[in-house]
């Protein structure tokens, strides 16, 4: 067991396109890590001389521990509307639910919208993003602009079909005074990385990137296969061969994608905050790559595991708020509403000097 945690603490390291498979270690990391630790119980109430077996390959993997727990208890911190600057990201998944009917999916829609309005976000970054011109019940991009007060955004408009369109977008309480877009995949259901510089105060200009990472893509089919690995059932590695496959892509690609999300923050000549879904946990090439030289307002502010994916297992913490250093965190929070398969964060910070 000591062997795959040490695996896993290398994961941040190797590059997939090196050596693919140590990325599996990484997924296995949390589990391995409860498994040592109940061994340190153990140790230390029968055998206290054998504590280093699990003692010495937590010290030398400590990088890969620290970012998976935060132990900051929820207090909500004094307001400062001159100076606080809430950001939300949200994966809203098409503001659908694909086992739903279409009215079931207007309410749901609603319900998020509703979610997202009485969060009160200066900043909203949402992903899997969805809207329809001139549609009364999914013109989100103008209805979020509208009725949220969120008077300026930017949306990638990565796919569209007549007057419908998705990607990722951005919406933002302050003048937007510059906006990029760059490419992360060439796949037709790929996202883009979108930036825009923001003006608050007339004086403080920071940067906000939205990501929205490779996703493996598992289907109804690929839900019932890992039912099947649990239970070991899968006795001819059928489920096991087309989700490893479809892992094995989603890493090698993520690393393409990390690589030029850490581009977009070194260019920055701004502060920089980035929100989005990574597809990926803290212990794995694409966060260590992104959140070089930024804080994570979870690890900053949050409690616990910081769970934000909300099927297959407790350990997921995929979707992220990060920070320069030039900002202050002084809360975050994940709301734990079952309305899309991921749950939005919120943090609140303030830019607190100039790079």
């Amino acid at each position: 067991m000591a062997g795959i945690f040490l695996m896993g603490c290398t994961v941040p390291v190797i590059s997939p396109a090196k050596f693919w498979p140590v990325s599996f270690f990484g997924l296995a990391l949390p589990y391995a890590l409860f498994i040592l630790l109940l061994f340190l119980a153990c140790w230390l109430i029968f055998h206290i001389r054998y504590t280093l077996v699990s003692l010495i390959p937590m010290i030398i993997g400590w990088k890969s521990i620290i970012v998976l727990f935060a132990f900051h208890p929820a207090t909500a911190p004094t307001a400062d509307p001159v100076n606080d600057i809430r950001v939300m990201s949200y994966n809203v998944r098409y503001f659908k639910n694909f086992d739903y009917s279409v009215i079931q999916n207007v309410t749901l829609r609603n319900k998020i919208l509703s979610l997202i309005h009485s969060s009160f976000p200066d900043i909203l970054c949402l992903q899997e993003f969805y809207t329809a011109d001139h549609s009364e019940n999914n013109d989100n991009l103008h209805d979020i602009m509208k009725e949220m007060k969120l008077p300026y955004s930017f949306f990638s408009n990565d796919h569209s079909f007549q007057n419908r369109h998705a990607g990722v977008a951005l919406f933002s309480k302050y003048p937007i005074i510059h906006t990029y877009k760059t490419d992360l995949s060439e796949a037709k259901s790929g996202e883009s990385a979108i930036a825009a510089d923001i003006v608050r105060n007339s004086t403080d200009t920071f940067r906000v990137i939205t990501v929205h990472l490779q996703s493996i893509y598992l289907n109804q089919r690929d839900f019932k296969g890992l039912q099947k690995l649990m239970h070991q059932e899968d006795t001819g590695f059928v489920a096991s061969r087309i989700i490893m496959g479809k892992l094995r892509k989603a890493f090698l690609v993520r690393e393409f994608q990390a690589q030029t999300v850490a581009a977009m923050i070194r260019q920055s000549p701004y502060p920089v905050i980035v929100c989005g879904d990574f597809n990926d946990t803290p212990n794995s090439y694409s966060y260590f790559k992104i959140s070089k030289n930024l804080q994570d307002a979870f690890l900053k502010k949050g409690f616990g595991l910081g769970r934000t994916y909300s099927s297959i297992s407790p350990t997921l913490r995929i979707d992220y708020i990060l920070a320069s250093t030039s900002f202050t965190v002084r809360s975050f929070r994940c709301i734990h509403k079952i309305l899309s398969d991921h749950y939005p964060v919120i943090s609140t910070m303030t830019l607190s000097k100039k790079e």
